[in-house]
Formats: C-alpha cells, structure tokens, sequence
C-alpha cells in the first residue's frame, strides 16, 4: 500500500504536492484562527492587527534586499556535487539576513525611545517581523533544495501551533475586556506569534546544520560573489516594494483615510481571500524551481510540460474562486463574523486580483531566467503606482469597495505588462486556453 502511495506521489510530482498541501492545510488552520482572533479583539483591535501585517508584509523584503531570492536562482548555477559553492553562497545570505534582522530590531527600539511609535508596534517589529526575515531566507532555501517534506511541516507547525496560543488565549480571557489595556491583547498575540515564529525559525537552524549548509566554519562568498548576487536581488527590492504597494496598498491607505472598523471587514474579507492565495502562494513557490530546472535541461517536451503546468495551477485556482463564492456566506456565519459581513462586497474582485496577480507571475519567470529583473521592476511598479493613486482618490468616497475594484483593475495591469515584457524571452504555448480559463475566471469571481 505504502508502495502504492508513494509511486503515485512520485508520478503527480511530490514537491507541488508537498508544497499545495502544506499550504492548503495551514490555510484552514488559518482560517479557525480568525475565528478565535476577532473573538479575542475588538472589530478596531482586529483592524489594527490587520494593519501590522501590511507593515511587516513590506519590509521583510527590502530588509532581506531580496538575497534569498538571488540565492535560489544562484543555486541552480552549481552543479549538484558543488557542496563547497554552494554552502558558500547559503552562508553568506543567512548571514546578510541575520544582519538586516538586527538593524530592523535595533532601529524599532530607536524610534522606541524617542518616542516615535507605540509599543505595540515596537514589539512587533523586534519579535516578529525579525523572525520572518530568517523564515524567509529559509523559505527560499527550501525551495531550492526542493525540501518539501520541510516545507509541508513548518507551514502546519506555523498555523497549528499559533491557533493553539490564540485558542488558549480566548478561553483564559473568559471573552471580557472591561478594565483592560486596550492594547493588551495586541501584545498579547504579539508575542504568541512571535513565540510560534521563532520555534520555527530554531528547527529550520537545526535541519540545516545537521544537513551540513549552515556552518560557523564556512566559507562565505568573494566581494565578486556579493556584487553577482546584488547585481540580481537589488532590483527586485523596489520591484518587492511595488509588489507590496500593489497588493496592501489599499490597506494601508483605509487605514489612513477610513476607519479601523471598515478596515477590520476589509481585512477579513482577504483572509477568505487567501484560501484562493493558497493555490497562487504554493504555485508561486514551486513555479520558478520547475521553470528554471525545465530551461536548464531542455528537450523536446520542455515547453509542453511548462504550458501543462501553467494550466494545472490556473485551473485549480478557477475552482477556488467557485468554492469560496458558494461557501462565503455560510463561512462568515461559522466564523461569528456577521458584523464584518459588509467584506463579502469586497471578495469577488479580490478573487479575481489573486487570479491575475498570478497570472502575471507565471508569465514573469521568462525575465527572470533571462536575469531581466528590471522589467519586473518596471511590471510592479506602473499598476503599483496606479493602484495608489486610484485608492487615495475613491478610498475617500466609496471605502472599501473601491479599493477592491481598483486593486483588482491594478493586477490586471500588472499581468498584461508581464505578458508584453516576457514575450521577448520566453514564448508560453497554448495562450488560448490560458485566455479560456481567464473567462472562466472573471465569471466565476464577479456573476
């Protein structure tokens, strides 16, 4: 039976598998947690929550200056018997990670004490989003192992154990909050996801090490070294941060021209969203390791089997966006979350800006073979631009509904220029039943 098992995992490729799986199963692990989060929080409080996401969701990447991700196309450049270059090449990123980590924590603690920002926001940074800097280096070193044993574990470690802390937490608290700090429970789910965070962060340091990458005596890689790595990842950093203003923008700017209630339905509104992110995240994660290995080895059947795998990731995405139409309704009940319920205005068009948010990726990995990553900076940031200019113009009159529309006009944008860049270095086959399923899409999300 296990035999079985194990050569139909290897026939329907394990690592996508492994890497879908572990995401869809943290994502409903997720979505219990929301239930237990706005049961502890305020609808303000939760909104706030929301908001410190969008912050660290921002700058971990420019933090990172995205050598990880240099690192995982670099990796590919070794062959499988370099051990020496290429632990060279992953010590040197975790050590420039760690360094980004340290100044993110010092430079909170500084405004800190000056008497910039909230405490709150200062724990968040130091304990938090220090944690997803190393998270993410690891990610992407996991992803260029092809580690997905490791993978599929850290996601469901990461989501069940947090929705423990929050469980636990709900039940302590008996539900009151008369006479509480009103930033209390912030701190207090600071910390659990800082505490889940950094478990994580020790069991990857220790999978590492034992499979002997992660070493003190370890060469690191030659001035030269640095500059081929900064040539690649610097010009994603602002294509990050673009990506960042096209995705969480319009978070950021209700926020700051609405208010943490509209904010609190809006930000539930795309946890739902993110069971169809799921398949846009795992498909994102597995893709540029299938691309590049496919360009490396060519053959015959090279662009057949890129163009079967494009379509696998779309046409699960199309049926996601069925599912969580039909079921929206009926989840925000399940949840206890009928006073966020003006969000389900908001979820048909953010379904359909994930679809084309991964759209627009997919096509991008031509440039990114190509090492052309200053037309993805390019790609980033005109609908990124755009997207903000819309919200701090419609955000004002209309809320939350606006910037769904407009977030999703934006990656629309983001996937035609993507298309329009990447046709000069790579030449996906069978467009029309990609331009199928993208009907299928757009009906599915907005009918």
């Amino acid at each position: 039976m296990l035999t079985r098992l194990r050569s139909w995992v290897q026939r329907k490729d394990a690592s996508f598998l492994f890497f879908f799986g572990g995401r869809l199963l943290a994502g409903i692990l997720a979505i219990l947690t929301v239930k237990y989060v706005i049961a502890f929080l305020s609808r303000e409080q939760y909104g706030e929550w929301g908001f410190l996401g969008v912050v660290a969701a921002v700058l971990v990447p420019i933090v990172s200056l995205q050598l990880p991700n240099a690192m995982m196309r670099m990796y590919f450049d070794h062959a499988d018997d370099a051990v020496a270059e290429r632990r060279a090449l992953v010590t040197s990123v975790g050590l420039s990670s760690a360094a980004g980590a340290l100044l993110v924590a010092l430079g909170a603690l500084a405004l800190w004490l000056a008497g910039v920002q909230s405490f709150v926001v200062t724990l968040y940074l130091v304990a938090v989003v220090t944690a997803r800097v190393g998270l993410n280096y690891f990610s992407y070193l996991t992803l260029a192992r092809n580690d997905y044993g490791l993978f599929f574990f850290s996601k469901v470690f990461e989501a069940g154990t947090y929705l423990g802390l929050v469980t636990w937490a709900v039940f302590a608290s008996r539900g009151g909050q008369e006479g509480e700090d009103p930033t209390g429970r912030l701190v207090w789910l600071t910390g659990a996801l800082a505490i889940t965070l950094w478990l994580l962060v020790a069991v990857n340091v220790v999978f590492y090490a034992r499979a002997g990458l992660l070493r003190v005596s370890a060469r690191i890689r030659s001035f030269g070294g640095y500059r081929a790595l900064l040539s690649y990842s610097l010009p994603l950093v602002p294509s990050f941060f673009f990506g960042w203003v096209l995705a969480s923008s319009d978070v950021w700017v209700l926020r700051r021209l609405s208010s943490l209630v509209e904010t609190a339905d809006y930000v539930l509104a795309l946890e739902l969203v993110s069971v169809v992110a799921l398949v846009q995240q795992s498909a994102l994660q597995d893709w540029p390791r299938f691309y590049y290995a496919k360009m490396r080895d060519g053959g015959e059947s090279r662009d057949s089997l890129i163009a079967r795998r494009v379509r696998l990731f779309l046409t699960i995405h199309v049926a996601t966006i069925v599912v969580v139409r039909l079921i929206a309704a009926f989840a925000y009940d399940l949840l206890g979350a009928t006073a966020y319920s003006a969000g389900l205005q908001y979820l048909g068009y953010l379904l359909l800006g994930n679809y084309w948010f991964l759209l627009g990726n997919v096509f991008a990995a031509g440039l990114g073979y190509a090492k052309r990553t200053r037309l993805i900076l390019w790609a980033f940031a005109l609908p990124g631009v755009a997207n903000v200019l819309l919200n701090l113009w419609l955000i004002p009159l209309w809320g939350g509904r606006a910037a769904a529309i407009t977030t999703a006009a934006s990656y629309a944008l983001f996937a035609a220029l993507c298309f329009g860049f990447a046709r000069k270095y790579y030449r996906f086959t069978e467009l029309s039943k990609v331009a199928g399923l993208s009907l299928l899409a757009t009906l599915a999300a907005l009918l």
